[in-house]
């Protein structure tokens, strides 16, 4: 292809909607990675593409994974490492992810972090957050950070390290399309991912799940 024909190929890159548009008008969003395109009609344009889990992020403001579901606790067993879809609707920096504690555990602490995917499942470390108290009940959140995320499907985790007693946390009672199961599941709310065993800092790769679960809920601060 020539040069002449890649750029002739290539989408209008903007950081704002443009005017004057007509139905099959296509832009490319160089600010949020995003294709919009017009249908001829007012208003707001339609996103071509990944809308994730959270579809729209309002800077600064805190979002919640699983996004819906009743309310709900649940224990989170010694080792046991969550992974909960996180696929952000734009392109967006985390900087600060949280969790609420409903039944304190004295000498545990619960590690955060965020792994990438191959589009279905964890797979490689991004971020490891480091550790918070659980002694406490409340939201226990972890801040300052700076992941930056692209709109595709990553995997937010955490997990129970030390303590020996119970460690209950907010939980939601739903399923998660994006978690699947080996075998034909429907009596549980199967929404994470889960790896037993994982002591001290996250692995490298998330590997394979020893199993799907009703995680904790947890929420997260984008910018």
């Amino acid at each position: 292809m020539s040069v002449l024909l890649r750029h002739l190929a290539r989408l209008f890159n903007t950081t704002s909607t443009p005017g004057a548009l007509a139905s099959g008008d296509l832009w490319y969003r160089s600010d949020t990675d995003q294709v919009h395109a017009s249908d001829g009609a007012a208003g707001t344009p339609i996103v071509i593409g990944p809308t994730g889990n959270l579809p729209v992020i309002r800077s600064t403001a805190w979002h919640n994974v699983p996004a819906y579901g009743n309310a709900a606790s649940i224990n989170i067993a010694d080792g046991r490492l969550y992974a909960i879809p996180f696929w952000p609707g734009r392109s967006c920096t985390v900087t600060a992810v949280a969790l609420n504690v409903t039944l304190g555990l004295v000498g545990g602490v619960v590690r955060l972090g965020v792994y990438e995917s191959d589009g279905v499942m964890p797979t490689t470390l991004l971020a490891d957050y480091g550790t918070v108290t659980t002694a406490v009940t409340g939201i226990r959140s972890i801040t300052g950070l700076g992941t930056a995320v692209r709109p595709v499907l990553h995997y937010l985790v955490v997990g129970r390290q030390a303590g020996g007693l119970t460690l209950s946390v907010s939980s939601r009672s739903s399923w998660e399309p994006i978690v699947s199961d080996t075998a034909a599941t429907i009596s549980s709310n199967n929404n994470a991912y889960y790896l037993d065993g994982v002591g001290g800092a996250l692995p490298g790769t998330f590997g394979t799940p020893d199993g799907t679960d009703q995680g904790p809920c947890l929420t997260v601060q984008l910018t």
